[in-house]
């Protein structure tokens, strides 16, 4: 190609491109947007939302973040939700002088417990059991002083915060597990900080039982000594156990921490005396020694009347008139169908 038509093609191309520059300084941006889609690839839309992911973050003088907030661009879109955040009145309020010794230190005024109770209640003074932390100095053990993601603003989850101390390797294996342990809810029964009962739970043993298990509580015409004095956690256990109902032990094991083992040296045992739950209410019953029947109705329940006629010591006036624990022992005995020696027939004394 020659220089006279290199120069004639590159001024008409500069004359092409001045017109078509002219021709879009004279449009809308909506029309510009259109031409220049139809001679290039990509052209962004004017009317597009303006997506960004900066993020507006307001620091303390520690350097600590005081609010983290999305940026949200004008656009159409429905606003970003603020999460979840508990933020201490003092820290959001920056009266940072109100705990540190001034606005550019870190230091407190004084020691944890002292700078807390100038504005919160002094709940050590009278309580009888102190939580280790609280007792110790250590509010921020638990809580963050500036403010948290998570209510009362405690570092984490309730559940995940009392694990990282009070760790149970047992729970792993446990049949039976509370239904507040299983739901993750600690304080249900325990108090946090201080408490005047054992334990830091919140109420008494009875009463805190009670508190879901109403029908225990109901007044009976004879209760279980444990269940009278309130006193559950000696039969079960309170977080979780291998055993159904959260019972410490199984059985008769159980029982027979109180009661002395009858059956360790027994001649002869009632056949149902391994279950003490086939005769025996466990909590109270309206009828003495926690029978979960009246003495005859509950023994017939195995020992039928006709049976009963058929052997020669029980007449039917005898049945009628006498009850089973007159002749038996209930539970072991020396002698043989369980018979009290007072009830065998005696030698004939010779004239």
């Amino acid at each position: 190609m020659s220089s006279s038509r290199f120069f004639t093609w590159n001024r008409t191309s500069a004359l092409v491109l001045a017109l078509f520059i002219l021709l879009l300084a004279g449009c809308s941006v909506e029309k510009n947007h259109k031409l220049l889609s139809k001679f290039f690839d990509g052209v962004p839309d004017p009317n597009a939302p303006q997506m960004t992911n900066q993020t507006v973050i307001q620091y303390d003088e520690d350097g600590r973040p005081m609010d983290i907030r999305p940026f949200v661009p004008q656009t159409n879109l429905a606003p970003a939700v603020k999460p979840f955040f508990v933020a201490h009145p003092p820290f959001e309020e920056k009266k940072c002088m109100e705990c540190h010794e001034s606005k550019f230190s870190v230091k407190l005024k004084g020691t944890q417990q002292k700078v807390c109770f100038e504005c919160h209640d002094d709940f050590l003074e009278k309580a009888k059991f102190k939580h280790q932390p609280a007792e110790n100095n250590e509010c921020t053990a638990c809580h963050d002083s500036h403010g948290s993601a998570f209510p009362k603003m405690v570092k984490k989850k309730t559940n995940q915060l009392c694990a990282d101390c009070h760790e149970d390797e047992k729970q792993a294996k446990a049949k039976s597990v509370h239904l507040p342990v299983q739901n993750n809810e600690c304080s249900s029964c325990h108090a946090p900080h201080a408490s005047m009962v054992k334990g830091l739970l919140t109420k008494p043993q009875g009463k805190l039982c009670w508190d879901c298990h109403d029908d225990f509580a109901q007044p009976l015409k004879f209760q279980h000594q444990p269940v009278q004095n309130g006193e559950c956690a000696s039969c079960h256990a309170p977080h979780h156990s291998t055993n159904k109902f959260l019972l410490v032990k199984t059985g008769k094991a159980n029982c027979f921490e109180c009661h002395d083992d009858f059956l360790e040296k027994a001649k002869f045992k009632h056949s149902v005396v391994d279950d003490c739950a086939s005769c025996h209410k466990s909590h109270g019953s309206q009828f003495a020694k926690l029978l979960v029947k009246d003495t005859q109705a509950l023994c017939a329940e195995c020992h039928d009347d006709a049976d009963m006629l058929k052997v020669k010591g029980h007449p039917a006036d005898v049945l009628k008139s006498k009850s089973c624990v007159s002749c038996h022992d209930v539970h072991v005995g020396a002698n043989k169908f369980l018979v009290k020696p007072a009830a065998l027939p005696q030698p004939e004394k010779k004239p």
